[in-house]
């Protein structure tokens, strides 16, 4: 797995700390084997410059990452915010893209569904 380096908002939070390493406008990178101890438990890093934002999460013994280029993202979208629980209180910012799809229960009918939930920093 691997992080260009870029200025980032988010956090990384490592199989052997407590809690996550906070990172607030800092320059970062990483690349991790998923055999790597400590691995990477959970991760939101959001790079306002270039509009990118990855989620990080291990899962059965691999990292697995997804980029999100909210530049070609479409679709209806909505902002949550959610305080943090070890993270100073944090808030930290998601958008929610939607997208339009028939629902059986709905006699076919398109309703909008949950399509991504991105990171998009904190909450200043």
């Amino acid at each position: 797995m691997r992080i260009d380096r870029s200025i980032y908002d988010g956090y990384i939070w490592y199989s052997d700390s407590a809690t996550p390493e906070v990172m607030d406008n800092m320059e970062f990178e990483l690349e991790i084997a998923d055999s790597a101890n400590p691995f990477v438990i959970e991760g939101q890093l959001f790079d306002r410059t270039r509009n990118i934002s990855y989620s990080i999460r291990y899962v059965d013994g691999r990292h697995i990452c997804i980029k999100y280029d909210l530049n070609t993202l479409e679709g209806e979208s909505t902002v949550d915010v959610f305080c943090s629980n070890k993270m100073d209180d944090r808030k930290l910012r998601f958008v929610t893209y939607w997208k339009a799809e028939p629902d059986p229960f709905c006699e076919e009918m398109e309703v909008l569904q949950p399509n991504e939930v991105v990171f998009v920093g904190f909450e200043k």
